[in-house]
């Protein structure tokens, strides 16, 4: 084991202070860490003891250090511990909790600690030692990862206290889904499912999956930091409460449920579930397969990882510096040549510097610039003054379930892009691109239309019930009769055809081993119902067409023309329509009639929900929840100029502006800075940007004709260089 430098405290090189201690700044050349020597006990309640010394860090140092992996948490409640024999060290309650559980009991241990091995006064050196970071995870030999202690029973809401021991019990159970002869079905905490029924969890059961949600719930789950803390140590080890989680576990738990659940076999299982069965399986999907595939990957190196990647993947995730959505991901990603941490940097400028870098540098980095605006924070205090350039994905902590809404909308717009022309499609982006002094960004695009008209806001979430309203507003809007909607897609017209296409984006989620779209099937194969057949259907569930009169006589034929028979369109599958034959009377006005007649059925929605919800779900869970991942927070809109429809992000106007950015396999929606939806008395940036059309980005969106990225989309239309605040 190399020898201590010295010290870490020394009184004539002092810098930051804390708490009585002081740091001796660490050398660059050759370079320097400080390792901390805990001390063993016995006694599992006596104070922590521990040692700072100042190591070069370099080959004879690898492998003789722990690291410890754990989240920050809050400043409540903070503990002491003693270094280097009588000076006093405040640390948060977890890390204090984390030494005690790692601590030997007869031992001395070395170990990193980013919270007392940085100087995290000095951004000079935090700088410095944040790019040696990944290193230190990487060379160290093995990595403690402190998930977090479960809350008190007093604190929580369920019905029994949450128990480690059950949460580690139910996780065994999902890794045997590792074994490919085992499924969903097999397992003993799901009750069967059957036709027109949602699954469950198992009385029995219930109390694993409050704990397992306990488990998931540790702040360990949703740090930045983390993630890189657990793909890049040769040896992890992953403690919680009075537990050990074999990290081999975990892996097989997360390969099964992600097998299985987007294979065919499992698939209308796992999205049939509810309430806690199905959120446990889609917080394990959004927060912790993305973080195991990540050290695979990193373990393998077979495929490059970029921070385009990373950032997708960890939407979710939070940091407490926002720069840090970046810089968190220095020691993982392959090529990281082109960015380097710098806190002395202002918020806006590292943030730009960096996804502008990611963007020219890295072979998928458009993607930073596609997705939501919808979660940067508004008010004066917290702005971020970043450009609308920049994605929220970027930099923001999106909420649950919304990053793998952001992921998944991606996969449907790259899909569009021919196989093999990724490569082709960023060479064509980047071309033009360019980024002022003044963090505005150049580019060429062309003009594809002008919104006219746009539609309500479909929200899902809370207001489900709402959904079949706003989805027959829509229809109006866009010129489409539901009793027009034929059976058959070769029976539709043109409007129809672009209505239908736009509502599942034309794409169709496809099933494997890994989540991947392509383009909805307008024919039957064999047993399976086409794509278009199955949206028909449920649309015929949440929005029936309106019934033909029925017994009255068909009208008398016309010369030249034979009589049709009448016959009833739509469904009517909860029985809501004898309620309305029952209370309207024929001879009231039409219009009385159908707010009538949509007010009890709305009043007899509303007083069954659950069975309703069930019902919709279960009749076709795989199109309801790619439903989902289309219309959610979406406007429909009607362009002005030539009557086109498509769909645009919850913030989209009439006037907004529909361009084309070669290379961008979506549309971009842009409002004009001098156009009539901005009032303000904004100011333009430089030389090199004024004399241009000056845009924000509003987001991005389904535009049916236009979708792929393809430089010949538009064609006739003249390409023109534009700004981007």
């Amino acid at each position: 084991m190399p020898t201590p430098l010295g010290p870490s405290p020394q009184p004539q090189r002092a810098g930051y202070r804390k708490s009585g201690f002081a740091y001796t700044p660490l050398g660059l050349d050759p370079a320097e860490v400080r390792l901390l020597t805990l001390e063993p006990s016995e006694d599992d309640t006596a104070p922590i003891v521990c040692r700072v010394d100042i190591f070069e860090f370099d080959p004879d140092l690898y492998g003789h250090f722990d690291a410890l992996s754990y989240a920050w948490g809050t400043k409540d409640d903070e503990q002491f511990i003693t270094v280097n024999e009588n000076t006093q060290f405040k640390i948060r309650k977890n890390l204090w909790l984390a030494l005690h559980r790692i601590r030997h009991k007869t031992e001395p241990k070395k170990f990193w600690i980013d919270a007392i091995c940085i100087d995290q006064g000095n951004p000079v050196e935090k700088s410095e030692q944040v790019g040696k970071i990944g290193d230190i995870y990487k060379y160290c030999g093995r990595c403690f990862i402190w998930l977090g202690d479960f809350p008190k029973p007093a604190d929580v809401t369920a019905t029994t206290p949450s128990s480690p021991a059950s949460a580690l019990e139910l996780l065994n159970l999902f890794a045997a889904l590792s074994q490919p002869t085992t499924h969903l079905s097999d397992l003993p905490c799901f009750t069967p499912l059957t036709k027109g029924k949602r699954a469950d969890i198992k009385d029995s059961y219930k109390p694993h999956f409050e704990s397992f949600a306990a488990l998931l719930d540790l702040e360990w789950w949703k740090r930045t930091w983390t993630i890189q803390e657990l793909a890049l140590p040769s040896e992890i080890t992953l403690l919680f409460a009075d537990q050990e989680l074999p990290y081999l576990t975990l892996q097989n738990a997360v390969d099964g449920l992600t097998r299985h659940s987007t294979a065919k076999c499992c698939k209308t299982h796992r999205l049939a579930l509810r309430g806690l069965g199905f959120d446990t399986i889609v917080t394990i999907e959004e927060r912790i397969s993305s973080m195991v595939t990540t050290r695979q990957q990193k373990l393998e190196a077979k495929t490059p990882i970029t921070f385009t990647q990373l950032r997708r993947k960890f939407c979710g995730s939070q940091v407490s510096w926002k720069r840090d959505s970046f810089y968190g991901f220095l020691g993982i990603v392959t090529n990281k040549n082109f960015l380097r941490p710098d806190y002395t940097l202002s918020l806006r400028q590292a943030l730009t510097e960096a996804v502008f870098a990611c963007v020219k540098g890295e072979s998928d980095g458009v993607e930073l610039l596609m997705g939501e605006r919808l979660f940067r924070p508004q008010d004066g205090y917290r702005r971020l003054h970043v450009p609308s350039w920049v994605a929220d994905a970027s930099f923001c902590t999106f909420p649950p379930k919304w990053a793998l809404m952001e992921r998944r909308r991606l996969a449907v717009y790259a899909s569009f892009v021919d196989e093999g022309g990724e490569e082709r499609a960023r060479k064509v982006f980047v071309k033009y691109l360019k980024m002022t002094k003044n963090g505005i960004l150049l580019t060429k695009s062309r003009r594809v239309g002008v919104i006219g008209r746009v539609g309500e806001v479909l929200v899902d979430q809370g207001r489900w019930l709402d959904v079949p309203r706003v989805l027959s507003s829509w229809m109006e809007l866009a010129g489409v009769k539901r009793e027009g909607w034929g059976e058959d897609p070769g029976t539709n017209d043109e409007r129809t055809d672009a209505f239908w296409r736009t509502m599942i984006n034309d794409s169709t989620e496809i099933d494997g081993d890994r989540l991947s779209y392509g383009r909805p099937t307008t024919a039957s194969e064999g047993e399976e119902q086409s794509d278009y057949s199955r949206l028909r259907s449920l649309w015929d569930l949440v929005n029936p067409a309106p019934k033909s009169p029925g017994p009255k006589s068909p009208a008398p034929a016309t010369e030249g023309t034979t009589p049709q028979p009448q016959t009833e369109v739509g469904v009517d599958p909860f029985n809501i329509q004898p309620i309305i034959d029952e209370w309207v009377p024929t001879w009231v006005p039409g219009w009385i009639s159908d707010f009538a007649s949509d007010f009890i059925r709305a009043m007899a929605l509303a007083s069954n929900q659950d069975a309703v919800h069930d019902l919709v779900v279960s009749h076709d869970s795989k199109m309801i929840y790619h439903l989902l991942a289309c219309l959610w927070e979406r406007r429909l809109f009607v362009t002005g100029n030539d009557d086109k429809i498509g769909l645009a992000p919850r913030d989209a106007q009439k006037g907004d502006e529909v361009h084309v950015i070669p290379g961008c396999p979506a549309p971009f929606i842009l409002r004009r800075l001098d156009g009539p939806n901005v009032n303000t008395n904004w100011q333009l940036g430089d030389w090199e940007s004024d004399a241009l059309p000056q845009y924000m980005v509003v987001g991005n969106g389904f535009y049916h004709g236009f979708m792929g990225g393809d430089g010949g989309l538009g064609k006739g239309v003249a390409e023109e260089k534009i700004a981007l605040h």
